[in-house]
């Protein structure tokens, strides 16, 4: 298929609105569920502390299931445009520089899907309540997370195109646990760490599962493109939903945003007092609320 078929295949308006609505429906569900699950493991909620905890808990539970969906999407960006090259260009002048540079070509693929990774989270959605130590473990969970959908690929769906990439994965899997100077102790924080997103990683592959069968059924996904790059042109629409869920703040929906009045100059000082006090009757501060500072504490 040319350029130009591809394009009229997948910019078909209700074709793209129906998986949009899908991506959509996932995305929101699964911001559903994440509130349910810290609603149930937070206990009682009794105090005005307890609401702001709870609160802070969901949107940061939220946000890094987005960090988990940005991740695995920029790295399934340029392994789809890895593959795609690979594939599709047999012969020529580009063909015969690829043959005589993949390497570094895909280390400048790899560069630049990290600069589309810090694009997405924090300029288009920017997730202040995500501590660099949590993002660093949600882009581990995010390797494994292609790594599974590897080797679905492969044994399930039985396909033996993305072997190369298997090996190649793995590599960067024992590379992140594994460095010139780490020690065991690290090796178990590092698991310890990941281990906290597996929910978050049985949900993102849940969703992931849904668009692909959905897409593959409506044959809206092209098999002939590879399920690699069908399933990152899945992400693409996620991360739609995710924008539209983010900024229009339907997580509010869920979970009530506290109620109290601002904190006083001293308290902003003092990261152990954060919360607020418990006077129901006042309004939080919006712009303290929300900023930089506070999400760095």
């Amino acid at each position: 298929m040319t350029l130009n078929e591809y394009l009229d295949h997948y910019l078909v308006p209700k074709e793209m609105l129906f998986f949009f609505g899908l991506a959509f429906a996932c995305t929101f569900f699964s911001v559903l569920i994440i509130v349910i699950a810290a609603r149930l493991t937070s206990g009682r909620i009794r105090t005005a502390n307890d609401r702001v905890a709870l609160y802070d808990r969901c949107r940061n539970l939220a946000q890094r299931y987005y960090e988990m969906i940005f991740s695995s999407s920029s790295i399934l960006s340029f392994l789809s445009a890895f593959y795609l090259i690979d594939r599709f260009i047999t012969d020529g002048p580009f063909k015969d520089f690829w043959d005589a540079h993949s390497d570094m070509l895909l280390l400048l693929m790899i560069i630049t899907s990290c600069v589309i990774n810090t694009a997405l989270d924090r300029i288009i959605v920017p997730l202040k309540r995500v501590t660099p130590e949590q993002k660093g473990s949600v882009r581990l969970i995010a390797m494994l997370y292609i790594i599974l959908i590897f080797l679905y690929i492969k044994y399930i769906y039985e396909n033996n195109n993305y072997d190369g990439f298997i090996i190649y994965f793995l590599g960067l899997m024992v590379g992140r646990f594994v460095y010139f100077d780490a020690s065991f102790k690290d090796f178990l924080r590092s698991i310890k760490e990941a281990s906290h997103n597996l929910p978050l990683l049985v949900l993102g592959l849940t969703n992931t599962g849904i668009m692909c069968l959905y897409g593959f059924g409506t044959k809206y996904l092209l098999r002939s493109n590879g399920v690699l790059v069908s399933t990152f042109f899945a992400h693409v629409y996620l991360i739609a939903a995710i924008f539209i869920i983010y900024h229009t703040r339907l997580i509010h929906l869920f979970v009530r945003k506290p109620k109290t009045k601002p904190l006083t100059e001293q308290y902003r000082k003092e990261p152990d007092n954060r919360y607020y006090v418990e006077d129901e009757d006042e309004y939080y501060d919006d712009d303290y609320y929300d900023s930089d500072d506070y999400s760095d504490q």
